[in-house]
């Protein structure tokens, strides 16, 4: 079964962007509430999470943001092709471990079906603060997709784990990406 974007109340002509992995909806609701213009889908495993932030986004009043359940590439197959402006994934579980490494999200049929959805000047903007999780990432994108600048202009939100990293010092490695031809 599809998403009817529609059926969560978005604007049709809107663009579209994914927080995948949107945990709490922090980031979600922050730039629904900066970018009304803008429709935002949060994608995340937790129900309970997604029933709270689908409550928050409601006593709000942003009817463009909206969040349902999924995990892995699942959700985004029900999504269809070329509908995401920005996709959007910050601080995904780096499973750290050797022989965990297989149960992270960010693999080639996801960076794939990532491709599929995104606008053909759509983007896509990783965060972790795990480097070689973002060295793999980075090895995933190395070929098909081009580096921009991160600043894209736009008054922006960070994320409660990325408001944690940085009040310990630390820099999350990032990286703004488009298709390349």
């Amino acid at each position: 079964m599809d998403f009817d974007l529609e059926n969560f109340g978005f604007v049709a002509s809107a663009p579209l962007e994914i927080d995948f992995g949107c945990h709490r909806g922090a980031f979600l609701l922050g730039m629904a509430a900066l970018h009304p213009g803008v429709n935002f889908l949060g994608i995340e495993k937790q129900i309970d999470r997604v029933e709270k932030c689908n409550a928050r986004a409601e006593r709000l009043g942003l009817l463009n943001a909206r969040a349902v359940q999924g995990v892995g590439v699942e959700p985004l197959q029900k999504l269809p092709a070329g509908c995401v402006s920005v996709f959007h994934l910050y601080f995904p579980d780096p499973w750290p471990k050797r022989r965990h490494a297989s149960r992270r999200v960010f693999q080639k049929s996801f960076l794939a079906e990532i491709r599929r959805v995104l606008a053909p000047d759509g983007v896509l903007r990783l965060m972790t603060d795990n480097e070689p999780y973002f060295a793999e990432m980075r090895q995933l994108t190395g070929e098909g997709w081009k580096e921009i600048p991160w600043d894209d202009g736009r008054e922006n939100v960070q994320t409660a784990f990325e408001i944690t990293f940085r009040k310990l010092g630390q820099k999350p490695f990032q990286a703004a990406l488009v298709p390349a031809g």
